[in-house]
């Protein structure tokens, strides 16, 4: 199998999809990925649903650099992969953030992969595209794209599996760099207080990107000399210094100015979704296979606590990837999470067949 560094781009089919809301419509907007050529004619395939935490939109999945993009590395083992700008993200509409409640995201979500499913299956998802046999449809999302993923099973359920990168699902936990004091939280500290006071403490180039040493040119401490936080987006081609200086050029984790992967806009209930078991209920009614992958260095508590609120899971994982950061797909190790979700993609197809027939 060739890596995806090899082979020429897939280009992806840009979609607004229309949602009914309170007053009119509102528009999300979906890359959907296709397989091309032998794995495109292989028979039913897989439906792997993206969705991006908060300050990204749905091109994380698709980064720019060779290599880089987690959506045609799926593509290219026969997987159609469709990333979703949330409600008030990126491309889609942007109401006022009161509306963009965890509910809502989750109802609309839901209803934008039963539409796109939908024209996958009849061949109407654009000109020259046959219908599609889906074998499997697999949700991930990437920290606040997890909490959304979470409530999008446990309302809808949307999807024969869910994959949870990145994403805490017991309480976001901000890692302290070594040397740095810990935030001291006076007893009996409101929990949305007390985690006000660890947002502001936190050295966010450091959680967001693994650096492989001080001096490296791709490290967040050295990005200056590559980009650097307030500098212009470096020009093409990307590689990685470059992806992560333009990452961090517009500031973490509200933006300035964002790439064109990041989103200036977040949904309403982001803050919320720091605070300790804000899925706890959601989680509990999953009753899918689950993965939980987290990087080396992420917002996530030890896997055993994690994991344990998937009380009805009927197949349950967890992942660690070794020198990789809280943005994943932005780490030399990205390979290994992608293989990872590869093997959970084509489990859970194998599972959601053999119920089938």
């Amino acid at each position: 199998m060739q890596e995806s560094g090899s082979l020429p781009p897939l280009c992806p089919v840009e979609l607004a999809v229309d949602v009914p809301a309170p007053e009119g419509t509102w528009q999300i907007a979906a890359s959907v990925h296709l397989p091309a050529g032998e794995p495109a004619s292989a028979g039913p395939q897989p439906v792997l649903v993206a969705l991006p935490g908060g300050g990204y939109n749905r091109r994380y999945f698709d980064l720019p650099a060779a290599g880089f993009s987690q959506a045609e590395h799926h593509c290219r083992r026969g997987t159609v992969v469709v990333a979703i700008d949330h409600l008030g993200v990126g491309d889609s509409t942007v109401p006022p953030p009161a509306v963009t409640t965890l509910a809502t995201l989750a109802a609309v979500n839901h209803t934008v992969v039963t539409d796109l499913l939908a024209r996958l299956r009849d061949g109407t998802v654009a000109p020259g595209v046959p219908p599609l046999e889906v074998s499997a449809v697999i949700g991930a999302g990437q920290s606040l794209g997890g909490h959304v993923l979470a409530a999008m099973q446990a309302d809808h359920r949307t999807f024969d599996g869910v994959a949870m990168l990145g994403s805490s699902m017991s309480a976001t936990t901000m890692p302290v760099r070594p040397g740095t004091p810990e935030v001291e939280i006076p007893a009996g500290t409101p929990d949305a207080d007390a985690a006000l006071l660890v947002l502001a403490n936190t050295d966010w180039p450091w959680v967001f990107h693994w650096q492989d040493s001080p001096d490296s040119p791709d490290s967040p401490d050295s990005a200056g000399t590559a980009g650097g936080p307030g500098a212009n987006p470096p020009a093409t081609p990307w590689d990685r210094a470059s992806l992560i200086a333009a990452d961090l050029a517009g500031g973490l984790p509200a933006r300035r100015t964002a790439p064109p992967w990041g989103s200036l806009t977040a949904p309403g209930f982001g803050f919320e979704s720091m605070l300790p078991g804000v899925v706890s209920a959601q989680i509990a009614c999953i009753d899918v296979p689950v993965l939980l992958a987290t990087g080396e260095r992420d917002v996530c508590r030890p896997l055993t606590v994690e994991l344990a609120g998937f009380v009805a899971a009927t197949d349950l994982a967890g992942f660690v990837v070794p020198r990789m950061a809280h943005m994943h797909n932005f780490a030399e190790t990205r390979s290994l999470l992608w293989e990872r979700l590869d093997a959970f993609i084509a489990h859970v197809a194998r599972a959601a067949t053999r119920s089938a027939g």
